[in-house]
């Protein structure tokens, strides 16, 4: 396996939430097709388009993406939310940049976007029915005048948030690249822990540097939260809280304050990118934050650290591959919980059975989580699966067993994801009803 590939594909930067992060990459690139800059290097000739010339800019999306978009801040707009903003700001913004395009926002940028959203020159919603192909699912629709004509860039994201399946300008294919993803099993990572283990032990110089950069990224959006005022400020409330009951922080309380505050920025717009796990920023925060914190707690060196995180990213998009990228269930309580206790355990010294034990515990605990969409309330759940998952990482190092046949619990780790994928699958109505319910309390 290819160590440096599975992290070209699931552990990428993104700056604000995912969802939105992909809508304003696909106005960028829209635009950009318009002016012959294409993929994979954009390198034609581009200039920003004047107000007056953008016409209308419609978004249409599966209804998890919109889902995930409606009410979370977006980065670099005076703390305006949902696809709309993210849209506009997309075709003054560098698609070179890939979901870390809002790193780019400025007060020119916000200005014109805020312009165009508050004329009704952007329409966002959601495919009828079931979406043409696997979530995420996003089409933008950019139209434009240009000397005296009306012309659209149409841009289609499918199966991975920043995979470009096909561009359209004025209804004539100019790039395609029809990828198929699968939507259950990855065949890139193995189905053994034994071999997960070896690969992580297997990693090369460049290889932990490459995954400590994520590990450090995402403490430094952790401090942007302790320092800052975003979110709903759990974090900040956590070390009050914790502090002042007991005089001082155990490790897990540490992690699950990390956490929030990391969750707080995250989801309060804060300007900082985050380091996705299996294409997630809040998956990632959950994925990579115990292991940091345990790691530099105990004195933990940076390469058994970034080999640990490595286990955290591999167990993380086994966990998505399984239950599908987005759904009813919260990827960063679940899938990034598994994850994140895997990653732990084996820093702390666990081995497969270990492993395997500290998985079947967060699945006993916390498979059931909603995701009633991306929001300032995110940091309640990643504190809360990453406290847990650490927790559990620690008994089951401690010696403690779960009986399979306890619940959904199965003997294999893998079989025990197979439950998961069944659970996931169930909740497509749930997934309806939650949507229904968001959309109701918008209209409110």
């Amino acid at each position: 396996m290819d160590i440096q590939k599975f992290l070209r594909q699931n552990v990428i930067p993104a700056t604000g939430c995912t969802e939105p992060a992909a809508v304003a990459y696909a106005t960028s690139v829209a635009y950009h097709a318009l002016c012959e800059s294409l993929p994979p290097d954009f390198s034609g000739t581009y200039s920003p388009p004047p107000l007056s010339q953008i016409l209308k800019i419609v978004i249409t999306t599966d209804r998890n993406v919109y889902k995930n978009a409606m009410n979370v801040t977006i980065p670099g707009t005076d703390r305006q939310k949902g696809l709309p903003i993210a849209a506009a700001a997309g075709v003054f913004l560098d698609p070179r940049n890939g979901l870390d395009v809002l790193s780019g926002m400025s007060s020119d940028i916000q200005a014109n976007a805020s312009f165009l959203v508050l004329n009704r020159r952007v329409v966002a919603g959601t495919y009828p029915g079931n979406p043409p192909g696997p979530s995420p699912d996003i089409r933008a629709e950019v139209t434009v005048q240009i000397r005296g004509r009306e012309r659209t860039g149409t841009v289609h994201l499918s199966g991975r948030h920043d995979h470009i399946a096909e561009i359209l300008v004025d209804s004539v294919v100019c790039y395609s690249d029809q990828k198929i993803f699968p939507d259950s099993h990855d065949e890139l990572v193995p189905d053994s822990v034994d071999d997960l283990i070896t690969l992580a032990e297997s990693m090369n110089p460049d290889e932990i540097d490459e995954v400590y950069k994520g590990i450090a990224m995402n403490m430094a959006l952790a401090e942007a939260g302790r320092s800052g005022t975003y979110g709903i400020g759990l974090g900040k409330n956590l070390f009050t809280i914790l502090i002042n009951q007991k005089g001082t922080c155990s490790l897990i309380d540490k992690v699950r304050i990390a956490a929030a505050c990391a969750g707080d920025a995250r989801m309060g717009g804060a300007p900082y990118p985050v380091m996705c796990s299996a294409g997630s920023g809040n998956q990632g925060i959950t994925a990579l934050i115990p292991v940091i914190v345990i790691g530099r707690e105990c004195k933990f060196s940076k390469e058994d650290i970034s080999r640990a995180a490595l286990i955290s990213h591999f167990f993380t998009r086994k966990a998505d591959s399984f239950s599908g990228h987005l759904s009813a269930l919260c990827g960063c309580s679940i899938k990034a919980g598994i994850g994140a206790a895997a990653g732990v355990t084996y820093l702390i010294g666990g081995g497969r059975n270990e492993i395997t034990t500290a998985i079947n515990l967060v699945m006993a605990t916390i498979v059931g989580t909603i995701c009633d969409g991306a929001k300032p309330g995110c940091s309640l759940k990643i504190s809360n699966a990453a406290g847990i998952a650490t927790e559990c990482a620690f008994l089951a190092v401690g010696g403690m067993k779960i009986p399979v046949g306890n619940g959904i619990i199965r003997k294999n780790p893998f079989d025990t994801l197979q439950v998961l994928e069944k659970i996931s699958h169930a909740t497509i109505p749930l997934d309806d009803e939650i949507i229904k319910i968001l959309r109701e309390k918008s209209a409110s």
